[in-house]
């Protein structure tokens, strides 16, 4: 996980939030950004509704991340999962 100390954070100064690829199921969670990334797949989560604001359900972390966005399922491998930070709603 990326930290304010790492050079790619895209946050300098402030601490580096959690991914979604480390939230609990059964719990809501907001997207507050990207982190790192190729732009491929940062154009690949804001398509699949993954923009920073919206809340997100986490459904289930294996064997992907199973995630709820308003009425649609999405399942990410963790390298997408990874890319995605959170913080707890």
């Amino acid at each position: 996980m990326m930290t304010a100390h790492d050079p790619q954070c895209p946050n300098p100064g402030r601490p580096a939030a959690s991914t979604l690829a480390g939230a609990r199921p059964g719990g809501d969670v907001a997207v507050v950004g990207f982190a790192g990334g190729a732009a491929e797949l940062r154009e690949r989560l804001l398509a699949y509704g993954l923009i920073p604001g919206r809340t997100l359900r986490v459904l289930a972390q294996k064997p992907l991340t199973l995630v709820q966005v308003e009425h649609t399922e999405l399942a990410l491998e963790r390298e997408l999962a990874d890319c995605v930070e959170i913080t707890a709603r």
